[in-house]
């Protein structure tokens, strides 16, 4: 039976619109680009998330990649956080789904210092029965270590969860550890697909 929805945090509980604003900026267009490349669009975006450098280091390796536009980057990545803000629907989606007493964890590639800087807009955590975010273990997702770190601390059995993720890696993994999934693409279908889901096993039980 399905008692677990394990839930990714950016892009299915909140919004991640860096484009937006980093074009808040009004930055010349090589500029703008520049600066995704060295930053959102760069492989060393996952240091962010990861939890084993600092703040200014961080900051430093990004610098590093456009030393022309090192100011702007600093000025960028002082409030990054102005990009992460929670859907509409996300306290009522986990308010409703603990009413039909389902159990929700979080499972995010998600920094120690954005945690710090967007804790308001993190607020439906508190709703949620726990979770990990990457930082906590220094590990990112797809790596199965990851998930593994989820089912020990809160006991779960992955044939119990539903994993709730907008990037197919990552679902691809919680599928191998025998997860139920869904790759979000909006709350609407998502939801359709978690009744599917629930239904299904519902009847073998």
């Amino acid at each position: 039976m399905i008692k677990n929805i394990v839930f990714d945090i950016g892009k299915v509980l909140v919004r991640f619109d860096w484009e937006d604003y980093l074009a808040s900026f009004g930055f010349p267009e090589e500029e703008y680009q520049a600066i995704a490349n060295a930053m959102f669009l760069s492989p060393d975006w996952e240091l962010v998330d990861e939890g084993r450098l600092s703040y200014g280091e961080i900051e430093a390796i990004f610098q590093a990649s456009a030393p022309g536009y090192a100011k702007d980057i600093a000025r960028v990545f002082s409030t990054f956080g102005d990009c992460i803000s929670r859907f509409d629907y996300t306290r009522d989606w986990i308010r409703s789904l603990k009413k039909e007493g389902l159990s929700l964890y979080y499972l995010s590639n998600y920094g120690d210092f954005t945690r710090e800087y967007t804790k308001a807009e993190l607020d439906f955590c508190e709703l949620m029965d726990g979770g990990l975010m990457s930082y906590q273990v220094q590990l990112l997702k797809p790596n199965p270590a990851f998930y593994q770190c989820l089912f020990q601390k809160y006991d779960l059995k992955p044939e119990e969860c539903i994993f709730i993720d907008d990037n197919a890696a990552n679902i691809e993994t919680a599928r191998s550890l025998g997860m139920h999934t869904i790759r979000f693409q909006d709350y609407e279908s998502a939801i359709r697909e978690l009744s599917r889901i629930r239904c299904q096993e519902a009847s073998v039980h």
